[in-house]
């Protein structure tokens, strides 16, 4: 029997095939080269692969900056300065 998932790696359409005369159930991606068997008496892994997924390039990291503010705050005869965090 063969049905129809979505790939657990990259979300695409994928196959997983219940091979009952093995006692296997192989799931496959063409997308992304996704490839899981496992064992279906044991619940074992017997053949895996997965690449890693590129990522967007939209995905910027993002850019922080501490800076001190010109003001000071006194609290209790201590005096401190007040730092503000701009992302």
């Amino acid at each position: 029997m063969i049905e129809s998932i979505r790939c657990p790696n990259c979300g695409a359409i994928a196959e997983r095939h219940h091979l009952s005369y093995l006692g296997q159930v192989k799931t496959q991606c063409e997308e992304c080269d996704y490839l899981l068997v496992m064992c279906t008496r044991s619940g074992h892994v017997l053949e895996s692969y997965a690449p890693g997924l590129p990522s967007p390039r939209s995905l910027q990291p993002i850019a922080t900056r501490l800076a001190s503010l010109p003001q000071r705050q006194v609290n209790n005869s201590r005096t401190r300065d007040i730092a503000a965090l701009r992302v």
